[in-house]
């Protein structure tokens, strides 16, 4: 997707009212001051994911991260290539499309992780531990009317009466409200065991590789099993226990690792704020298993499960604690625009980090979701990421949506979370998918927003959010989300930014993502105004150096594919005419890496490989890694990140 080229449009420093048609509003300018040298963490690009989409979904824009999972994935059967939807679908197993004489190979998870894979994303692939799988490819269901009576619904009403719609497959609740018991689970079912996950692990590698060699590098342990009483009640009708969770990890957890040393880990991969304290056995409040695990909230007691086991073992089997959050006051997964529920959404950003908004539900209390289970892990099980790999703002096509979606991921980059899918991939052309497309092709050529999360601040966070990224190259992206129903005008200000040009680039409820004009940075301040309902995404220039440091060079193209890297990896660049080039890799303390390239090298296209190793031909560990490209006049750095 290309965009024009934006008209140039010079904007006057502190001190403008209005700009591009765009009415400000009466009251003082609100003021946003970045400071790059403060809060710097880099972002992980993991944080962009999303669950799903289809394959022209995924493919409109350069997601890093896909995730197979859902209530589906809990009942896939690897080698029958067939699943049981559960409550979703009255407990009903069907199987996919794909030739049975072929099987395993060829299967719908084969298909997901290949189209995923070669796109150069990373796969997230769901592995069941409920321990049923469908017995074969037929359709069957859980709950028969003929076999236990009549219940209150069935296919045929759910489907409108299609003509493929079985009557006899209901959905396990009587006509008096209460739900079926002691039915058989065989009816769908067969017991499986966590070697049935360690052959699927094996059949993975041996189709692409190990995590390592560039096959599935993430594993998450399930789908909310806090859950399965009522989503998969037709095989567990009794609630998940504290200790049945962490057997769970231990089986299948030490399965996985010893199929796939190299890849990781994310659990429990529960479904919301019940969950993070409590067992199912327990509902939403404190019960006789949290009593007899010493009062401790659920995800503590299991994050220090984690940690008791690999001080003993040497192995850890959790690497991500893993969370789903749908914020609960009716604002996810619905395009509602009234006036009330979008206020409300945009308000509910702040159920991610703000210790002093409660939330606008039957919650009652402030969620300071990421900040609550960064503390937690920190006191349970240090050193393990942090995954949000289900929630949901909204729809697809209300503004309200998008820009709560936009803010949501800032919120992300800004707080270090490490992985965060989306459900699910949104729509193509709509305000959503631009909120992903201002991260991830800021402008139609390929450029994302990547680098250091450095402290951006905002005078009325509840009227215009602000967070910034800071470039390898230098450039500084500046992220504004106006949450007004009317025009806001912003006073910026960048620490050390001199004078500078901006490019902007936006959406509104109107105008989809696209160029916005230029600006000017004077004194390291600049003025601007955001339309009604909007999201700017201003990239400042790279400023002067110290003196006598060289000018950075973006014509130079310099690309790291794939980024973030495991094993080797392909630098590129491209001369306007021949030069000299010295491309060396640094580490983030300024210590000389591996020189990759000196000497003379002539104009156009060229690409080097960097192997992982240093000069002295050992491994770099993972983590950052700064790629210099030197040529007569300039200079450009690429950030480079590298995961083992």
């Amino acid at each position: 997707m290309k965009f024009r080229a934006p008209r140039p449009l010079v904007l006057a420093a502190i001190g403008m009212a209005a700009w591009g048609g765009v009415a400000a509003r009466a009251h003082a300018a609100i003021g946003v001051a970045v400071d790059p040298a403060l809060d710097r963490h880099a972002v992980s690009p993991w944080i962009f994911g999303v669950n799903f989409g289809t394959a022209s979904e995924f493919s409109d824009l350069p997601y890093p991260m896909r995730r197979w999972g859902g209530n589906g994935t809990t009942r896939y059967s690897w080698n029958l290539d067939a699943r049981n939807a559960g409550s979703d679908w009255y407990f009903i197993t069907t199987a996919y499309g794909n030739n049975p004489a072929l099987l395993p190979n060829g299967s719908e998870a084969d298909q997901f992780v290949a189209a995923t894979r070669a796109t150069g994303a990373d796969v997230l692939v769901t592995v069941p531990t409920i321990g049923w799988s469908p017995k074969d490819r037929q359709k069957r269901w859980g709950f028969s009317v003929a076999k236990y009576g009549a219940q209150q619904e069935d296919e045929c009403d759910g489907s409108g009466g299609a003509f493929w719609c079985e009557p006899d497959a209901a959905n396990g609740v009587r006509t008096n409200g209460t739900n079926v018991t002691g039915n058989d689970p065989a009816d769908t079912s067969i017991p499986v065991t966590s070697t049935y996950v360690g052959n699927w692990i094996t059949h993975l590698t041996g189709q692409f590789g190990s995590a390592a060699g560039g096959g599935v590098r993430l594993y998450a342990l399930d789908n909310e099993p806090m859950l399965w009483n009522s989503t998969h009640r037709d095989v567990h009708p009794l609630p998940v226990t504290y200790d049945e969770l962490w057997q769970k990890t231990l089986d299948y957890g030490a399965r996985i690792k010893t199929a796939d040393p190299t890849a990781k880990t994310l659990g429990p991969s529960d479904w919301g704020w019940c969950a993070y304290f409590y067992s199912a056995a327990d509902g939403c409040s404190p019960g006789a298993d949290q009593a007899a695990h010493g009062g401790m909230p659920l995800l503590e007691w299991y994050l220090a499960q984690v940690h008791a086991h690999e001080l003993a073992s040497g192995t850890r089997l959790v690497d991500y604690l893993d969370v789903h959050y749908y914020p609960q006051a009716g604002t996810a997964l619905n395009d509602d625009e009234s006036s009330t529920t979008a206020a409300k959404r945009l308000r509910t950003v702040k159920s991610l980090y703000d210790p002093a908004y409660v939330d606008e539900s039957w919650i009652g209390t402030p969620v300071r979701l990421i900040p609550r289970l960064r503390a937690m892990i920190d006191a349970r099980a240090p050193g393990l990421g942090l995954a949000i790999t289900e929630y949901n703002f909204g729809g697809d096509t209300g503004i309200s949506s998008a820009l709560a979606q936009a803010e949501v991921l800032a919120v992300f980059a800004r707080e270090g979370v490490d992985i965060a899918t989306r459900w699910v991939a949104p729509q193509s052309g709509t305000r959503c998918q631009d909120a992903f497309r201002m991260y991830l092709d800021y402008d139609g050529a390929g450029a994302q927003v990547a680098g250091t999360s450095v402290r951006s601040t905002s005078a009325k966070v509840d009227s215009v959010g602000a967070y910034a990224i800071e470039a390898a190259d230098g450039r500084t992206f500046v992220l504004l989300f106006n949450k007004h129903t009317a025009g806001e005008t912003v006073a910026l200000t960048l620490a050390g930014g001199g004078s500078r040009s901006v490019g902007l680039y936006r959406f509104t409820s109107g105008t989809p993502w696209g160029p916005a004009g230029t600006a000017n940075l004077a004194s390291g301040a600049v003025a601007l105004a955001l339309p009604a309902r909007s999201a700017t995404l201003a990239v400042v220039a790279p400023g002067t150096t110290a003196a006598g440091d060289p000018p950075s060079v973006p014509g130079l193209q310099l690309r790291c594919a794939p980024n973030p890297m495991r094993g080797a990896a392909t630098l590129s660049f491209t001369l306007a005419s021949d030069a000299a080039v010295d491309l060396t890799l640094f580490d983030l303390a300024g210590r000389r890496v591996r020189n990759l390239a000196s000497g003379a090298y002539p104009a156009g296209a060229h690409q080097l490989r960097w192997d992982g190793l240093d000069a002295r031909g050992r491994i770099v560990p993972s983590g950052v890694y700064l790629c210099r490209l030197r040529v007569p006049g300039g200079e450009q750095v690429l950030r480079v990140l590298r995961v083992d």
